[in-house]
């Protein structure tokens, strides 16, 4: 009998200090996070960078300037018309690239940053485009 109780004594004490063990979430993998950390950041640092400086400005750019003339060519008449296009070119071109760069910066440094944690150094993490 009392070789019964330590065994069973032994049992309860070795589930009990295997607990946390078992507990553990072996998918989340933190071994591989913290040896991952390091390039991860170094991928996310320079997809803001290249993003916020060059293709989120260009790429935000051109598409605000082309709405911002469609829709002041439609103020003026038609929105597809060539005249009322050329008309609106001298106000809606400087003001779409410059709105359009600073939108295009901020959407830039975010999506580089939060594309190159996730896929460090792939091209998805220097161009706004989204993946396909």
């Amino acid at each position: 009998m009392k070789s019964l109780g330590r065994i069973l004594c032994s049992a309860a004490l070795l589930a009990a200090g295997a607990g946390p063990a078992l507990a553990l979430d072996y998918e989340a993998k933190p071994i591989h996070w913290v040896l991952m950390a390091p390039f991860r950041t170094a991928g996310a640092l320079s997809g803001a960078a290249v993003c916020g400086t060059f293709s989120g400005p260009v790429d935000k750019g051109f598409h605000n300037t082309m709405r911002s003339e469609k829709k002041l060519a439609g103020e003026f008449g038609d929105e597809n018309g060539a005249l009322q296009l050329v008309a609106a070119s001298p106000v809606s071109v400087p003001a779409g690239v410059s709105v359009g760069g600073v939108k295009g910066f901020m959407y830039g440094v975010s999506h580089g940053f939060k594309t190159g944690w996730n896929k460090p150094f792939s091209r998805w993490s220097y161009i706004t485009m989204e993946e396909k």
